[in-house]
């Protein structure tokens, strides 16, 4: 029996109006940013997928900057080619790799500053420019021919060096990286920085990809990273018990055999992968064939925006205990 009683004393839950993903997405389109592994054999088609994905969300303007750390990239340049990276945005998996890129964000975002400086000088400068020079402060002149806006007699508005005019938005990849300095020594910082990757270079935030063989081999991804995972691809593998271990770290509230179903309906097609969104936009679409078609299992079948699917507690109770007594709820008139 349990009873449930209202206490006197209550707190009012306020929302920040910031949302934990900084970026936003088309409805049917995953979170971003977003922490995203993808497990499978070599040859299985992981790249390709995450190429598909990366061009798509260049398109979007989801991503500005890309990089990405393999010591593979030669032999794999037409792959990334798909989503138009080339040489300059590949780095080798050092120890210190992923200081240097951090580095580059935050020029990255020094340039954008600049540049939001410049846009508001500029529409100062054409406001000023009604006015005679005397009402004019002589600082605010002075910062005007610094800026270059007496040597052109109809200066333009500043143009940002990206498509669109938004703060920066970037992502890192690692890819073959498997017991490389940057997955085995702590120095790289590399748990570090998928714990607080959304939150780096002045809360811009970044996206993380992660393309393994194996999901917990030894100086493979670490488990904080793991337990920090939004999206999780999962291909075409033979291990049964590490896909065992999957599901029992991915804390999914759906049975063992929807998940035997899922799995088996994904990868009956080659290189097919399931997809786990553990922050889908709607509860009862966790789960994707592909990135482009849901699969909505009965456990989550039903439910609203909102809404949490719950655990399956008949596993963890006390058989000898049968079938729970109703429980009770009382509310206090205090």
């Amino acid at each position: 029996m349990v009873q449930l009683v209202e206490s006197a004393f209550q707190i009012e839950t306020e929302l920040p109006e910031k949302q934990a993903f900084g970026i936003e997405t088309d409805d049917d389109f995953i979170k971003l940013h977003t922490l995203m592994i993808l497990n499978g054999k070599r040859g299985g088609g992981k790249t390709t997928a995450l190429v598909n994905f990366l061009r798509e969300c260049r398109d979007r303007n989801y991503y500005d900057k890309i990089w990405v750390v393999t010591p593979t990239y030669h032999s794999n340049k037409e792959i990334w080619s798909i989503c138009g990276l080339t040489e300059k945005d590949c780095r080798e998996p050092a120890v210190t790799v992923l200081h240097e890129i951090l580095k580059e964000m935050e020029d990255e975002k020094a340039l954008w500053d600049d540049h939001c400086e410049q846009c508001l000088i500029y529409e100062k400068f054409k406001t000023d420019e009604e006015k005679q020079v005397e009402d004019i402060d002589a600082h605010v002149l002075v910062n005007y021919h610094e800026r270059g806006l007496f040597n052109n007699l109809a200066p333009t508005r500043p143009k940002w060096k990206y498509p669109e005019e938004q703060p920066p938005r970037f992502a890192v990849v690692l890819d073959d990286c498997l017991n490389s300095p940057i997955m085995a020594r702590p120095t790289a910082g590399l748990v570090n920085l998928a714990i607080r990757h959304r939150h780096v270079c002045g809360g811009l935030g970044t996206s993380l990809f992660f393309l393994v063989q194996s999901y917990s081999a030894q100086g493979g991804v670490p488990r904080p990273i793991r337990e920090n995972t939004t999206h999780l691809l999962l291909f075409r593998i033979a291990d049964v018990n590490q896909l065992k271990k999957i599901k029992v770290e991915s804390d999914l509230c759906i049975t063992n055999n929807e998940f035997a179903d899922l799995l088996g309906i994904c990868h009956a097609e080659p290189f097919q992968f399931l997809m786990i969104d553990f922050a889908p936009k709607l509860p009862d679409r966790q789960f994707r064939k592909g990135w482009n078609t849901y699969l909505i299992v009965d456990s989550l079948a039903g439910l609203k925006e909102g809404e949490v699917p719950q655990a399956n507690l008949s596993e963890i109770r006390d058989e000898e205990e049968g079938i729970p007594t109703k429980t009770s709820i009382e509310t206090s008139k205090e």
